[in-house]
């Protein structure tokens, strides 16, 4: 029905379509009938034979009048065209008048009167196109006449026309006409069954439409540009490719909303694939968006579609039935040559009938159809016609008749779905050559493919095999690395808990010794009161005492402390020894000095480090010295340690231990232990005498004359301890 509609459209369109002078002429008005007819008293020679064959033409596409009421009025125009045409020896006036008055009725899908007449006038303005050598004007003639009754009977004569005259267009540069051809071939293709030559006319319809300029009258190249691209819609859905078949709809609407066609709702074609998937709900959807106001002469598809959801959908057969009717009646009134969609209406009223168990009926409307289909051997109707006859024939009881059209059913299908399947390696091939820029290739025979496939699965594995030797080589040095990382982090988290906890022990060892040593003193302090309050020496007592408290609470103060500055050590120090000068009447004087390299404010020393030897100097060499005494501090930086040198002049180590009871000895053997071990934990070694060395004074005459202490102590400030 659409090749129908194209057709006449095309007649009308060429017999429009003058040359020259009318060209002009007609564009200096409105295009409206009346106007053309308001010019044609005006007109002479062969531009008043050019317009009457406009008018003639235009009178095809008015909308108003029975089609017959316009063939009538088109052949009177054309018949004067012609005859005055023929007085002037207008010859392509004449051919054009010739090719209306032969070819109007088959254009309109009118009964042809005199056929044998047209065919021959038709003819005869082929050869008048020849002796013109006016390749459009031959196109044209070869167009008409395959669209003839009795060409079209012959299917072979029909084509080879139709090509001859999309090669003479392509000639003349008419692409316009060559694509409108082209879609007239695919429509014939498609009833036919033949797939594969109709998807390569409606591929070059689509190229050469596109290609394309504008007509004289409308946009037409824009239509048949859409109408092109529905019927590749077609033939991909018939192949059961329906992405792509949905992809060319969704083209169409998209190139008709560009280019301002009006026809860009493609909402029921969309609606008739989803029918073909057998999604019916969403089909329904679509069928429900359709504008139900177009015109029904040229557009009945609603109907249809809707009819066939409730066939094959929902099975509504009683409302099936009316529909399809409608379309039938439609379709006979407006296109009563379509052959095709009146023979697939009626097969689709038997299979409603015979869904509502009607059998009689449903034989009636399914033979009519087969009937048709046979005529104009359609098989894609004739093999839904023969499957809807074994259905009711086999609920006639006539199981031989079923079989029979059973048969004829599945020999049709096979050969169809075998049209469809090479229609699916044709479009590859089409695809490919189009990539490769029409490289040729052949068709894949069975065997290649399975060759192919062999192949295909052979790489896969190869690549399968590939990949998971290389995930298995990552995932092991993955494995190998983390054990790895694993393994050094313990290390380094043992190594830093075992120096957290070595830090810690030796922190508890300097606590301990700490609390060894101020008891120690402050025993040595109180038996120093002691013995002033026993000796009734109240003053001194009582300067002793206050000193003492200042210096227990400077104690006190540090206890908690493992450093202090060497400042707070030195101003304990000479508490310390104004106490014991104090005690001892003063019979010794003391002098504490330090090098400048010596920041006692920075430098940091354990506390009371370095009273236990100034304590063993004053008690064991100048307590027991006859005159005055003296005991010299000097602290001095050598490298990395604090140099203390601790000097008396008092009786040498030698007196003092044959002066010295067993008790002294005890206290001063547990004194120095004390402060060696201490020494030896901030000095970080555990070689307990390597950081103090004790020596005798001796005179020039040999004599002691006292006793040297030499002190070795990290030297370590406060930016240290706060690191």
């Amino acid at each position: 029905m659409k090749k129908i509609f194209l057709i006449t459209v095309w007649l009308s369109c060429f017999i429009l379509q003058g040359y020259s002078q009318v060209t002009n002429a007609f564009k200096t008005d409105s295009t409206r009938l009346d106007s053309l007819k308001r010019t044609l008293p005006a007109a002479k020679g062969s531009d008043r034979v050019d317009l009457m064959n406009s008018i003639a033409g235009k009178t095809l596409l008015n909308a108003g009048g029975s089609p017959r009421k316009r063939i009538d009025t088109c052949l009177f125009y054309s018949g004067i065209a012609y005859k005055e045409a023929e007085k002037l020896g207008y010859k392509k006036g004449m051919a054009i008048a010739l090719l209306s008055l032969a070819g109007v009725e088959a254009g309109m899908n009118q009964p042809v009167k005199d056929e044998a007449t047209k065919v021959k006038d038709m003819r005869k303005a082929l050869t008048i196109a020849q002796e013109l050598n006016d390749y459009k004007l031959l196109g044209m003639a070869y167009a008409a006449l395959a669209y003839m009754p009795s060409v079209r009977k012959d299917f072979n004569l029909h084509v080879d026309y139709y090509k001859k005259a999309i090669d003479y267009f392509l000639k003349a540069g008419d692409t316009l006409n060559a694509a409108e051809i082209s879609n007239w071939f695919t429509g014939d293709y498609e009833e036919r069954g033949e797939y594969e030559q109709a998807f390569d006319y409606a591929k070059q319809s689509v190229d050469l439409s596109k290609k394309a300029g504008t007509d004289f009258s409308m946009n037409w190249k824009q239509f048949l540009v859409q109408f092109s691209l529905e019927s590749m819609a077609e033939l991909y859905s018939f192949a059961g490719d329906y992405a792509t078949a949905m992809s060319y709809i969704k083209e169409n609407a998209r190139y008709g909303k560009e280019n301002n066609t009006d026809w860009d709702n493609m909402d029921l074609d969309i609606a008739n694939l989803f029918s073909k998937m057998g999604k019916y709900d969403s089909a329904m959807a679509y069928v429900n968006r359709v504008d139900t106001n177009s015109p029904p002469g040229l557009f009945p598809g609603r109907k249809a579609a809707l009819a066939q959801i409730y066939l094959n959908g929902t099975k509504e057969y009683e409302k099936a039935i009316p529909l399809f009717q409608s379309c039938s009646d439609t379709v006979r009134k407006y296109f009563p040559d379509s052959v095709y969609a009146t023979a697939r209406y009626s097969i689709y009223i038997g299979q409603a009938y015979d869904g509502l168990k009607n059998y009689p009926v449903a034989l009636k409307y399914a033979k009519e159809g087969v009937g048709l289909a046979e005529e104009k051997q359609q098989r894609p109707i004739l093999m839904d016609g023969y499957q809807v006859l074994s259905s009711i024939y086999h609920h006639l009881g006539k199981n031989d008749s079923a079989y029979a059209c059973l048969m004829k059913f599945n020999a049709i299908k096979d050969s169809i779905q075998n049209k469809q399947f090479l229609l699916r390696i044709y479009n590859s091939k089409k695809d490919a050559e189009d990539e490769k820029k029409k490289a040729q290739i052949g068709l894949l025979m069975k065997d290649n493919k399975i060759k192919q496939q062999q192949l295909k699965e052979e790489s896969l594995m190869k690549n399968f095999l590939f990949v998971f030797l290389i995930a298995l080589v990552l995932t092991g040095i993955f494995i190998f690395r983390t054990l790895t990382l694993k393994r050094k982090n313990d290390r380094l988290q043992n190594s830093k808990q075992q120096a957290e906890l070595q830090e810690k022990a030796t922190r508890l060892e300097m606590q301990a010794l700490r609390a060894q040593m101020n008891p120690h003193f402050i025993f040595n302090c109180l038996s120093s009161i002691n013995c002033f309050i026993l000796e009734n020496e109240t003053e001194k007592a009582s300067d002793y005492l206050t000193r003492f408290s200042r210096l227990i609470r400077m104690v006190l103060n540090n206890s908690e402390k493992s450093l202090i500055s060497l400042d707070e050590e030195l101003k304990m120090l000479k508490l310390y020894l104004d106490m014991e000068r104090l005690r001892f009447e003063n019979s010794f004087d003391y002098n504490i000095t330090y090098t400048n390299d010596v920041d006692a404010d920075t430098a940091l020393v354990p506390p009371l480090l370095l009273q236990p030897f100034c304590e063993n100097a004053i008690w064991h060499g100048l307590m027991n010295k006859e005159g005055q005494g003296h005991l010299n501090i000097t602290i001095k930086k050598e490298n990395e340690y604090l140099n203390c040198i601790i000097t008396d002049d008092g009786i040498g180590r030698a007196k003092a231990r044959a002066l010295n009871t067993g008790s002294a000895k005890k206290e001063k053997s547990m004194g120095l232990k004390i402060t060696t071990e201490r020494l030896s934990l901030f000095n970080q070694d555990k070689d307990l005498h390597s950081f103090y060395e004790i020596d005798d004074i001796i005179d020039s005459n040999g004599l002691m004359t006292g006793t040297k202490v030499s002190i070795k102590i990290r030297h370590k400030n406060i930016m240290e301890a706060v690191a």
